[in-house]
């Protein structure tokens, strides 16, 4: 009442302007404010048409929850979803919240970075965001990312962390965004063996010559890896054995009574390059061949013998 103006006399077919400057603060409630004025106090009632603010409030963030703080273990040859979540409040009220985003990266990639499997998961809610437990002037920004089991490790490297960027925008394009704490993603090493090793029928005192056996290794990690290889004595469930040292290994193909570059199974372990790379997609697999032969003994009895080979991820 005491922003007033100075006496006006307005004739008709005349109009004049009045400025005010106004400053709205959080007790506002009401989007909506109507404005009109007064004759010394008495109220003009006869308006054709009123003005009417708009109060418009920008969102903002709470705490930026990246995996609730730790770090994240990936799943050998699968998806581990990882989730960005925080609360959102727009005084304009939970409705007026539109927009949610994130992006997920590594220190090396940034946060303005393409999306890419192994350091940069980006997601939208028109993905994988989307806004739940809305209530009042609230509700949780919650992104979800599905890390693939090659996305980099970070947990042996101290200048290379993941971060989670959320954004939000509301209907009036007013928006907020935030950056969480750094997690580390651990360091993966895992492999897949296919195919059984099976040598066929042979007689005592022979061996495979150039026929081999062989098992496919994947990389199912998110590291470059070697294997570890033991293997059992193969028995005949009676009293039969034969040595683990019968069998040999090796990366190519080879005549059992001629191979220089193989190696002999041991009851105890041994480790073996095969240098298999860290895989950058999930598909094709980073794999490799190793080939197997076999020598007989003189004595074997002429049943089906049988053991385990067990093969270790190791760093390269």
């Amino acid at each position: 009442p005491s922003n007033t103006a100075d006496a006006l006399t307005i004739d008709q077919d005349e109009y004049t302007e009045l400025e005010y400057v106004l400053t709205p603060t959080a007790s506002v409630a009401d989007e909506n404010i109507c404005l009109r004025v007064s004759n010394s106090g008495t109220d003009l009632d006869t308006y054709l048409r009123v003005a009417k603010m708009t109060v418009k409030f920008d969102p903002s963030f709470g705490t930026i929850n990246f995996n609730l703080g730790a770090d994240i273990a990936l799943v050998a040859g699968a998806t581990t979803t990882v989730y960005a979540t925080s609360t959102v409040t727009d005084l304009n009220g939970y409705a007026d919240l539109q927009i949610g985003s994130s992006t997920m990266y590594t220190t090396t990639a940034g946060a303005v970075c393409t999306a890419d499997n192994n350091d940069c998961y980006i997601e939208s809610t028109n993905s994988s965001c989307s806004f739940t437990d809305c209530a009042g002037n609230s509700c949780t920004l919650s992104c979800a990312a599905d890390f693939y089991f090659h996305a980099d490790a970070t947990d042996t490297d101290g200048a290379n962390q993941w971060w989670a960027f959320l954004e939000v925008e509301d209907a009036a394009g007013g928006y907020d965004f935030g950056t969480s704490p750094s997690v580390e993603v651990m360091t993966l090493r895992a492999l897949e063996v296919n195919n059984s090793i099976d040598y066929g029928a042979l007689a005592p005192s022979t061996d495979t010559g150039v026929t081999n056996a062989s098992t496919t290794v994947q990389n199912l990690g998110n590291d470059a890896i070697d294997v570890q290889i033991v293997g059992d004595d193969l028995n005949d469930g009676y009293s039969s054995t034969i040595p683990a040292g019968q069998q040999i290994f090796a990366t190519s193909t080879f005549n059992y009574s001629a191979c220089v570059n193989c190696t002999a199974l041991a009851t105890t372990s041994i480790n073996y390059e095969v240098d298999l790379a860290k895989p950058l997609v999930d598909s094709p697999a980073v794999a490799d061949d190793i080939f197997w032969g076999i020598a007989i003994p003189f004595g074997a009895a002429s049943n089906a013998h049988t053991g385990f080979n067990t093969f270790y991820a190791i760093g390269d």
